[in-house]
């Protein structure tokens, strides 16, 4: 049963550049930091609630890190979601015809892992993870949400019930972007998927530019933005003030991309419940 989005992988040129922010400037604690000699990666896993964040860094050039980094440049890598029984979904996932990266769980920083192939998923790196007995869990709300490109709406929220057996609970559509979006919680984050409202609306011509795949960008819920910002901007961190892409009730500030090792972080404070908003 898959239950949770463990953490998201983003990839650095530099492990301790990038842990220097997200640990001491964003505030996310390390859980794990390893050298991962097979794969050729430094792995450090942080705590952000109930979810992680995972920095990886080659530490060598012949390794599909380091050609993703090459090729790429610092970014978001892939999605990892919680299960009690890799071997059994994996199974269950080749029986389907679902295009597999890894046939077989092998060990990583977050337990026994596996990949899935992003042609399977719109574009998206999905990775599945079996932690191991004692591994970090907590009950408080990490991410927010995560946002995906997809052209067909229907067809991926299709596509990820039956492959991580997330299921749609509400849609919200986007007017000034031209977009619509199909909301499915996974623990107290949620993915939503994005798709154009019509063949000439801005997201269309953002979608046709980009393509289809996983938005490097992470959304973390601020109780007190005002005081938030202020922190940031007193450690010298830049912000541009933006409105929330896939949350209409929410006000927002975001560290962009580029300042942040290629995933922009989006701070979000709800001013009243709403679609997707998580008000408490």
């Amino acid at each position: 049963m898959i239950d949770l989005l463990h953490h998201v992988g983003v990839v650095v040129t530099d492990a301790d550049r990038a842990l220097s922010f997200y640990r001491d400037v964003i505030g996310l604690p390390v859980v794990a930091d390893s050298v991962l000699d097979d794969q050729g990666v430094r792995a450090i896993l942080l705590a952000v609630g109930e979810n992680e964040l995972e920095i990886l860094s080659p530490t060598r050039d012949d390794t599909g890190v380091a050609r993703f980094l090459e090729s790429r440049g610092e970014t978001l890598h892939h999605l990892c979601f919680r299960t009690d029984d890799i071997a059994g979904e994996l199974a269950r996932l080749a029986a389907a015809g679902v295009e597999l990266v890894d046939r077989e769980p092998r060990e990583g920083l977050a337990g026994r892992v596996a990949f899935l192939h992003p042609r399977a998923m719109g574009g998206v790196l999905v990775e599945l993870a079996e932690p191991p007995p004692g591994a970090h869990e907590r009950a408080e709300k990490g991410f927010d949400h995560l946002s995906v490109r997809t052209r067909d709406l229907e067809q991926a929220a299709l596509l990820w019930r039956d492959v991580l057996g997330l299921e749609v609970d509400g849609r919200v559509e986007l007017e000034e972007a031209g977009a619509m979006v199909a909301q499915m919680p996974v623990g107290r984050c949620r993915i939503d998927l994005i798709a154009p409202a019509r063949p000439d609306a801005p997201f269309a011509r953002e979608l046709e530019r980009l393509g289809e795949g996983a938005v490097p960008a992470i959304a973390l819920e601020a109780g007190d933005l005002d005081r938030e910002t202020a922190r940031l901007r007193a450690a010298g961190v830049e912000l541009d003030a933006a409105p929330a892409v896939t949350t209409p009730a929410a006000r927002s500030a975001t560290i962009p991309a580029e300042r942040a090792f290629g995933v922009a972080v989006r701070l979000t404070a709800y001013d009243r419940p709403g679609p997707g908003g998580r008000a408490e």
